[in-house]
C-alpha cells in the first residue's frame, strides 16, 4: 500500500500541535523585521503585532526557497507527497513547491489552494481527515483541487497592503474601511463601510447568506485584536447553516500586508 504525505506552507496557521498529531509538514515563510530575518513559526504573532503598531521600517515577507521545499519533500518518508499552498496569485510560495517538485526523487502533486491565512488551514485539515480515514492519493488530490475552487474568506483592515501584492489589486480598493473577499485566487472588494463595526456586519451579512445556501465550519482570524473576533463571532452565532466557529490570530506573514486590525472568517461555499 503506497503512502501519501501531506505537506503545506505556514501561512496555514494550523492551531499548535495539530499539525505534528496529523502527521502535516508545514514549511516556513519569513519575515524580516528591522534587518533581522525570523521563520514565522519562530515569531510569537503578539509581539510582532505589537512592533507593527509601535511603527518602525516595515516589515517584509519572503516565501520559502525551492531547496527548502524539496528538503521537506524528502524527509517525509512517504511514497508520494501533497502539498498544499497559499493562493500564487498573492504569494511566491506555490512556485516555489512546484520546482521543488520537479526536482524530487518521488512523485509529488502541488495544489494551489485559492486561498491564505483561515482559508488554507479548512482546506488542509479537511483533506488530513480524509487522509486519516484511508483516502487513496488520488481521492485526496481531488479532493483538494475541489476545496479550492470552494473556500472563501472575508476581511477588513484600516491597512490593506496585502490587496497590493505584485501590484494586482491597489487600483480597487475603495476609501473608508474596505470590506474584501478571497476565492479562487481573486481579491474582489465587497463593499467599503465607514466604521469597523459596519465592516464586520458587512462580512456577516455575506458568510450568513453563504451559510445558508452551504452549511459550513467557519474560522474567524484576527490580527491581535480579539475584540473584534468576538463581534464576528456574535455576528454568526445562530446563523443557519454554521457547523462550528473556531478563532486563530493571523500570523506575522499574513499580518505584515493586512496590517494589525486585521479580522476576517473564512468557510467553505457551494461549488
Amino acid at each position: 500500500m503506497t503512502t501519501t504525505a501531506l505537506v503545506t506552507d505556514s501561512t496555514s496557521y494550523l492551531p499548535p500541535g495539530l499539525a505534528d498529531a496529523l502527521g502535516i509538514t508545514v514549511v516556513p515563510l519569513h519575515v524580516v523585521i528591522d534587518g533581522r530575518d525570523h521563520a514565522e513559526p519562530d515569531l510569537d504573532p503578539h509581539e510582532f503585532y505589537r512592533l507593527l503598531r509601535e511603527g518602525g521600517p516595515a516589515p517584509t515577507t519572503s516565501q520559502p526557497p525551492p531547496g527548502v521545499f524539496l528538503a521537506a519533500f524528502e524527509a517525509t518518508g512517504a511514497d508520494r507527497v501533497l502539498c498544499l499552498t497559499a493562493t500564487a496569485s498573492i504569494s511566491g510560495t506555490h512556485q516555489s513547491a512546484v520546482l521543488a517538485a520537479g526536482m524530487a526523487s518521488l512523485p509529488v502533486d502541488v495544489v494551489d489552494s485559492g486561498t491564505i491565512s483561515g482559508g488554507l488551514c479548512l482546506l488542509v485539515l479537511e483533506v488530513a481527515r480524509s487522509l486519516q480515514a484511508g483516502a487513496s492519493h488520488e481521492e485526496l488530490l481531488a479532493l483538494a483541487i475541489a476545496l479550492a475552487g470552494r473556500v472563501s474568506s472575508t476581511w477588513s483592515s484600516d491597512t490593506h497592503t496585502l490587496l497590493a501584492a505584485g501590484g494586482r489589486f491597489a487600483e480597487d480598493v475603495p476609501d473608508g474601511v474596505p470590506v474584501l473577499a478571497l476565492d479562487r485566487g481573486g481579491v474582489r472588494v465587497l463593499g467599503s463601510a465607514h466604521s469597523t463595526d459596519e465592516a464586520i456586519a458587512l462580512q456577516a451579512d455575506v458568510i450568513r447568506a453563504a451559510l445558508a445556501a452551504s452549511p459550513s465550519h467557519v474560522t474567524v482570524g484576527h490580527g491581535d485584536v480579539p475584540e473584534l473576533a468576538d463581534a464576528l463571532e456574535l455576528a454568526l452565532v445562530g446563523a443557519d447553516g454554521l457547523l462550528g466557529l473556531d478563532r486563530y490570530v493571523v500570523g506575522p506573514v499574513v499580518g505584515a500586508h493586512a496590517g494589525a486590525g486585521n479580522v476576517g472568517a473564512s468557510y467553505l461555499r457551494s461549488a
